[in-house]
């Protein structure tokens, strides 16, 4: 039952945008990359006669409710214990958000998630994403109902197990928080790493139930002009 990490790269007026989602998998069947069925399950890539984006998963809810301004780049997933289970989706170029909705915000401009707390030494789960357009939000960056109701489908999307059809069966991918190890990098910085072996990090992760939506628009400092992700 491995774990894994699916990274989401997006572009929202030449800022780099990354959100991170942590899973433990069913048993993969032999022949078959994890990686990229974890990417399938989410809606972010291709596989057989699944196309990305379904209606239903989170990247087909992301790129309905996201700016037209909001670029995918790629998606990347992988098996945080093994070096050879990974996977890259390429999006194809042209692939950006499908709301159409007037002024595009700022990329500081978020809707933001957190989830429910299952471990009292597990910090909740955090989520920010940008598209924001200022036809979705009220006064003092209240979001309107309609709006929250949405993205509310989002939050109960990214709680769900994500069931991937696969050679008459099927695989599982259960969303959990993974704590960290906390260290001290060369520099004197405090940062935070995943833990050395499968088996010490199953016993830092916390199942998620519930990704609970913000009412107002969140600030993200990070994505300022000319920072980070």
């Amino acid at each position: 039952m491995p774990l894994y990490e699916v990274t989401l790269e997006q572009s929202y007026f030449g800022q780099q945008i990354i959100n991170k989602w942590n899973y433990d998998c069913s048993s993969v069947p032999s022949g078959q990359s994890g990686a990229l069925l974890a990417l399938v399950g989410m809606g972010f890539a291709p596989f057989t006669d699944i196309e990305p984006f379904g209606e239903e998963t989170i990247g087909g809810l992301l790129k309905a409710g996201q700016s037209t301004s909001v670029t995918f780049v790629q998606a990347i997933a992988k098996n945080l214990y093994s070096v050879t289970d990974f996977y890259t989706y390429a999006f194809p170029p042209g692939t950006i958000g499908d709301n159409a909705g007037s002024n595009a915000m700022s990329p500081t401009t978020a809707y933001g998630f957190s989830t429910d707390r299952t471990r009292s030494d597990i910090r909740r789960g955090q989520k920010r994403f940008v598209g924001v357009c200022e036809s979705d939000v009220g006064q003092g960056g209240v979001l309107l109902d309609a709006t929250a109701t949405y993205w509310q489908s989002v939050g109960d999307a990214m709680a769900d197990l994500n069931v991937v059809p696969v050679d008459g069966s099927s695989v599982t991918f259960t969303p959990y928080v993974f704590g960290r190890l906390e260290y001290t990098t060369p520099s004197g910085k405090t940062a935070y790493k995943y833990y050395s072996t499968e088996v010490l990090q199953r016993e830092h992760i916390a199942r998620i139930n519930q990704w609970n939506l913000k009412r107002q628009v969140r600030t993200q400092a990070s994505r300022q002009y000319g920072r980070g992700s």
